[in-house]
C-alpha cells in the first residue's frame, strides 16, 4: 500500500482545526464570574425577572386600553336574512326602496312570499361623557404601570442579591474544600510523624492510632466539603439561570473588614431613606392609588352617560347591494336609576382592596427598620469576627509549627499536636465563613436600604 503525504497533511490539519475549535468553545463557555457580573447575569436571565417584565408590559397595555375609552368605535356589520314574516318583508322592501303599490294588497301584506334582505351597516359611536369612568381608568392604568415598573426594579435587585449570595456561598464552599484538603495533608503528615516516632521508640503506639483516627475524620470532612461544594455550585447555576454548557471561574474580591462605610449608612438615617426609595414600597403606594381610582370607577356606573352615534346602511337582495340606502345620526343619554346595588357593592369592594393594601404597606414599612438594623448588626458582627479570625488563622499556623517541632523532639503529646492541627483548620474555616458573612451582610444592608444592586438593563447589555 502506497502512502500519500497529502492525505496525512490533510488529516493533521483537520485534527488541528478540531482541537482549536474545542479549545475556543471551552474558552467561550468559561466566564470569569465576580459578584457584579453574577448580579448582572441573573438580573437579565432569571425567569422571575422575565415574569415581572411581562407584568410591566401588561400594565403598559392597560394604559392603551384605558385611553381607548375616549376613542370612537367604528363597526361594519352585514345582516343577511330571508323570511316570510310580514313586518320583515314590508320593512325590507322599504329599506331597499323597492316598495310598489301592489305591495299594499292585503294578500301580499298578510301572506307575503319569502323575501331576502342583506343589510350592510357602518356604525360610528363616540363617548362624550361616561360619568368619569374613562378618566378614572386612565389614572388607574398609569398607577398600575408605575407599580409594575417598581415591582420589576425590586425583583431585579432581589434576584441580584440572591445571585451574589449564591456566589459567596460557592466561594465559601471552595475555600472549605481547600482548607480540609490542606488539613488532610497535615493530618497525614502527623500520622507519618507519629508512626516514625513509634518505630523509633520515642512515642507510644496509641499516638499512631490517635493520629490515624484524626486522619480518618479529616478525610470524612473532605468528602462532606466536596459534596457541599457541588451543591453550592448547582445553587449558583440556578441563581444565574445558567445552562449546563456554561462554565464559571469564580473571582472573589478581597473582603476588607476595615473598609470605611459610605456616608449616610447610619441605620436611623437609612430607615428614613428606605421608606421613600424602596421600590417595593413605591409599588404598594401605586397599588393603593390604583385601588382608590377603583372606587371612582365603581361610582361612575351610577352617573349619567352621554354619547353620539351615526350609521349608514345599504339594503339589497344580496350582500353589498346598494339598492336602497339610509343614514341615521343621534345622541343618546343613559341615566341609571337602579342597578340592584351593584355600584355600591363594587365601591365597597374597592374600599376593602384599598384598606387591605394600606395594611400590607404598613406592615412592610414597619419591618424596614428591623431589616436595616439587623443587616447593620450582622455587618458589624461579621467585620469583627473576620478581624479575629484572620489573626487567629495566622497564629494557629505558627502554633502548629511549634507544636509539631516539639512533638518531634518528644516535648509535646499527640493530643497537643492533633489539637493544634484541628485549631488551624477551624481558624481557616472561621475566616472563610466570616468573609462570606461580611460580604453578604453588606449586600443585605444595601438591599434593605432600597439601593439598586444591578445597573440598568442597557448597561448590563453593553457589559455582556
Amino acid at each position: 500500500m502506497t502512502h500519500n503525504p497529502n492525505v496525512s497533511i490533510l488529516r493533521l490539519a483537520v485534527i488541528g482545526f478540531a482541537l482549536t475549535a474545542a479549545t475556543f468553545s471551552r474558552t467561550i463557555a468559561e466566564t470569569l464570574l465576580t459578584p457584579d457580573t453574577a448580579a448582572a447575569i441573573a438580573a437579565e436571565r432569571h425567569p422571575l425577572v422575565r415574569a415581572a417584565a411581562r407584568e410591566a408590559d401588561g400594565a403598559k397595555a392597560d394604559r392603551t386600553l384605558a385611553r381607548s375609552g375616549w376613542l370612537p368605535r367604528l363597526d361594519l356589520t352585514e345582516d343577511y336574512a330571508r323570511s316570510t314574516n310580514p313586518v320583515f318583508v314590508f320593512a325590507s322592501k322599504l329599506s331597499q326602496e323597492r316598495f310598489t303599490e301592489q305591495d299594499f294588497a292585503l294578500g301580499a301584506l298578510n301572506s307575503p312570499d319569502p323575501y331576502t334582505n342583506a343589510a350592510t351597516k357602518v356604525s360610528l359611536r363616540q363617548n362624550v361623557w361616561d360619568g368619569g369612568r374613562a378618566t378614572a381608568a386612565q389614572r388607574a392604568a398609569k398607577l398600575g404601570a408605575a407599580a409594575a415598573g417598581s415591582a420589576l426594579s425590586r425583583t431585579r435587585d432581589e434576584i441580584a442579591f440572591d445571585a451574589q449570595r449564591s456566589f459567596w456561598d460557592a466561594v465559601l464552599s471552595d475555600e472549605m474544600v481547600a482548607a480540609v484538603r490542606d488539613a488532610e495533608k497535615a493530618a497525614a503528615a502527623n500520622a507519618d510523624l507519629a508512626g516514625k516516632l513509634v518505630d523509633e521508640g520515642i512515642a507510644v503506639p496509641s499516638d499512631r492510632m490517635q493520629a490515624d483516627v484524626r486522619l480518618g475524620e479529616v478525610r470524612a470532612m473532605r468528602v462532606r466539603a466536596e459534596q457541599s461544594a457541588i451543591v453550592a455550585a448547582a445553587a449558583l447555576r440556578r441563581a444565574l439561570a445558567a445552562t449546563d454548557a456554561e462554565e464559571f471561574t469564580l473571582v472573589a474580591p478581597e473582603v476588607n473588614p476595615d473598609e470605611p462605610q459610605p456616608a449616610g449608612d447610619d441605620p436611623s438615617a437609612t430607615v428614613t431613606e428606605a421608606l421613600t426609595s424602596r421600590q417595593d414600597l413605591r409599588a404598594f403606594d401605586a397599588r393603593i392609588g390604583q385601588a382608590r381610582e377603583g372606587e371612582s370607577l365603581a361610582l361612575s356606573g351610577r352617573l349619567p352617560q352621554i354619547g353620539l352615534g351615526a350609521q349608514y346602511e345599504w339594503d339589497g337582495s344580496q350582500p353589498f347591494d346598494p339598492s336602497g340606502n339610509n343614514w341615521t345620526v343621534g345622541v343618546f343619554v343613559r341615566i341609571p336609576l337602579y342597578d340592584g346595588c351593584e355600584g355600591l357593592a363594587r365601591r365597597e369592594r374597592a374600599r376593602a382592596d384599598r384598606a387591605r393594601l394600606e395594611a400590607m404597606r404598613e406592615a412592610y414599612a414597619s419591618g424596614v427598620d428591623l431589616e436595616i438594623r439587623g443587616a447593620a448588626a450582622d455587618r458589624t458582627s461579621a467585620a469583627e469576627r473576620l478581624r479575629m479570625a484572620a489573626s487567629n488563622a495566622a497564629l494557629s499556623l505558627e502554633v502548629l509549627r511549634i507544636v509539631r517541632e516539639r512533638y518531634g523532639e518528644g516535648l509535646a503529646t499527640i493530643v497537643e499536636l492533633l489539637g493544634a492541627e484541628a485549631a488551624t483548620t477551624q481558624a481557616r474555616a472561621s475566616k472563610a465563613q466570616a468573609s462570606r458573612d461580611l460580604a453578604v451582610s453588606r449586600l443585605a444592608f444595601e438591599l434593605a436600604a432600597g439601593r439598586p444592586l444591578v445597573p440598568p438593563s442597557s448597561e448590563v447589555a453593553e457589559k455582556e
